[in-house]
């Protein structure tokens, strides 16, 4: 790894890849999670590519009791 490579744990944001991968929930359920909540603060669009600001998403999974 680079010096300017960040490993995607230690990112402000990931992909839903990656945030699933983090958080332990299956792609599939992380793509479902997202557009059931199209336009949560916990989301944001890079262009195209969908990314998850982690501690906002870990603070609304922190609240839910089933996802």
């Amino acid at each position: 790894m680079s010096k300017k490579e960040i490993a995607f744990y230690n990112r402000y944001m990931m992909t839903i890849d990656e945030a699933g991968a983090y958080f332990h929930i299956v792609a599939r359920k992380m793509r479902e999670l997202v557009k059931e909540h199209e336009g949560a603060k916990w989301m944001l669009y890079n262009g195209q590519r969908i990314m998850i600001k982690k501690e906002m998403f870990a603070k609304w999974l922190d609240q839910q009791a089933a996802i």
